[in-house]
């Protein structure tokens, strides 16, 4: 309740304005109230984007249900704006309180002392990828992601056949909801396959029938059966189920190969399981099985995607997200040294040598794609209950009162992600690398689109604005768009590129084309100011300038702050 009341307590700003994080926040928002307005199952096209056909979203039903669960209830006895921010307050918070459930049987397999789970868990504010990702109005599919990864792992750690089994069933809805799992998918997998050529452990068939089984069900539940022959780069597809039943196949087939009471024999037997597996995913999909970003354009991935800075790597982040996620690998490393070190029993201390390897996994992940830190900064809590455990007597020792004052505070956050970025903030001013930068940008503040009544109250229109402010336009309006951040709708995403990003000719031509009556930009829109630095006097350049534009009629009433409303003549 604690941890719940905090988050709450820093969520209180949006969830007086109805507002979200994210745009896939609002996105999911949407998709959530067409479900509940009759849209098919099946059907993930968000018809608002690109009407009449719809934008085709890589998105499945699975994270919509709690969401369209908990808005179908508040619906009944609240207004529908307020029935849409209390369902955007409990199911995160719902996904905590989850969180914290998992977390403690976990460290009740590691026979982690009661203070010290305490101490992991009241921790969760300090750990800023999951005080963000399971606050309140945050209804993206990363909770869900982090959480089933840490289902999976504390199943790795009970070691059974069952357990193991229950444990790929659950991953395989993890890659449903994003296939950014397979990664953690490989740690785990190699986890179990480590088992078997130590221990001649036979877990590791449990996890791939578990994966194989659970991807088929879910195949049949959430995609249409037209859809079941096509092979997909960003979604599980049957490729990727091809590849799974190779692997059982190959796991299977061990309890009939030779040599099996010796670690040689059992380590070459492990060898056909990738080697069957990895042509059964490669060969349909190509070089999209192991980067399924690929199939987007370079045009669209170099003037949209390369400037998302939660799927960059390490090197592209600023230096206090940098620290935050260098300070996990250390964290779990002196954990881990301390729990060793006090821990008697062989079976807690093999447990935790198995979260040490999956928890140091997890955040070499982090340090190639930052939200991939979500994971890493779960796993890693157990090893702050440690670390706060060990410390903590120690600085309440000290008999000067200034210095035991001090020393409490450092025991308690000073090995936390949140202390080593505050640490490292005054230095994001000072370093040239940002994911995009424009003398416009750097003047502008972010655009509010909540106190804009009056654009809502216009006659539904087809908008032409940023991606990054198009789903909250969808959101809080009756308007539709041309797109959003979504890279299966490429051809009108390419569309608003080059309009901002061209020439003025061309951007008219094109927005034209699209049928557009609005055009909506933002100055604090690091999208406009990506557009912007395509070429000498674009769109976006003249929209920073307030320079007129002859076939876009500024509107005053509707444009405040950093946000701009033109009607295209």
């Amino acid at each position: 309740m604690l941890v719940a009341a905090i988050l709450t307590l820093a969520a209180l700003p949006m969830i007086a304005s109805h507002s979200a994080q994210d745009p896939d926040d609002y996105m999911r928002l949407l998709q959530v109230r067409a479900l509940l307005d009759g849209q098919g199952w099946f059907d993930s096209h968000q018809y608002r984007l690109d009407p009449p056909s719809g934008a085709d979203m890589h998105w499945v039903r699975l994270v919509d249900l709690p969401i369209a669960a908990a808005l179908a209830l508040f619906r009944l006895f609240l207004a529908p704006l307020w029935a849409e921010t209390a369902a955007m307050i409990a199911v995160p918070l719902g996904q905590l309180a989850l969180a914290m459930w998992l977390l403690r049987q976990l460290m009740r397999e590691l026979r982690l002392e009661p203070v010290a789970q305490l101490w992991a868990l009241l921790l969760i504010p300090l750990f800023p990828l999951l005080s963000t990702n399971l606050m309140p109005m945050r209804i993206d599919h990363h909770g869900w992601q982090a959480l089933a990864a840490l289902a999976a792992v504390l199943l790795v750690l009970r070691g059974t056949w069952r357990a193991a089994a229950l444990g790929g069933a659950i991953t395989a809805a993890w890659l449903f909801i994003s296939l950014e799992g397979v990664a953690m998918l490989a740690v785990i997998g190699a986890v179990y396959a480590w088992r078997y050529w130590q221990q001649a452990s036979r877990a590791i068939e449990g996890f791939l029938f578990g994966l194989t089984l659970g991807a088929m069900i879910l195949l049949a539940a959430l995609i249409p059966p037209g859809g079941y022959t096509i092979a997909r780069c960003d979604m599980v597809s049957w490729p990727h189920i091809m590849a799974f039943a190779a692997a059982l196949m190959a796991a299977a087939a061990l309890r009939a190969m030779p040599g099996q009471q010796g670690k040689a024999g059992r380590l070459l037997a492990l060898v056909p399981i990738p080697l069957l597996a990895a042509p059964s995913l490669i060969l349909p999909l190509g070089v999209c099985a192991v980067a399924p970003m690929a199939m987007v354009e370079p045009l669209v991935r170099s003037n949209w995607q390369a400037y998302l800075r939660e799927s960059a790597p390490i090197w592209q982040q600023s230096p206090s997200a940098a620290a935050m996620l260098l300070a996990l690998p250390v964290l779990i490393a002196l954990g881990l040294r301390q729990a060793l070190k006090v821990s008697a029993d062989p079976g807690a201390r093999a447990a935790w040598t198995t979260l040490g390897a999956l928890a140091l996994g997890a955040s070499a992940i982090a340090l190639l794609i930052m939200r991939g830190g979500i994971i890493a900064q779960l796993l890693a809590l157990p090893f702050a209950g440690v670390m706060v455990a060990q410390l903590l007597p120690r600085a309440r020792a000290l008999q000067q009162v200034p210095l035991r004052i001090v020393a409490t505070i450092l025991a308690i956050a000073g090995l936390t992600p949140a202390f080593v970025g505050a640490l490292a903030k005054p230095l994001d001013p000072r370093v040239t690398h940002s994911s995009v930068r424009h003398a416009g940008l750097a003047a502008a503040q972010p655009c509010d689109l909540a106190p804009l009544a009056a654009l809502a109250a216009l006659a539904p229109a087809h908008m032409f604005a940023n991606l990054d402010i198009t789903p909250e336009l969808l959101v809080r309006t009756r308007h539709t768009a041309v797109a959003a951040g979504y890279h299966r709708n490429y051809a009108r995403l390419r569309d608003v590129i080059l309009a901002f990003g061209g020439p003025i000719d061309q951007a008219r031509a094109i927005i034209t084309a699209n049928r557009a009556q609005y055009l909506i930009a933002c100055k604090g829109s690091a999208d406009l100011a990506g557009f912007a630095n395509m070429g000498p006097d674009t769109l976006a350049d003249r929209i920073y300038a307030d320079q007129p534009v002859p076939w876009l009629e500024p509107i005053a009433q509707l444009s405040t702050g950093s946000l701009r409303v033109y009607r295209v003549k």
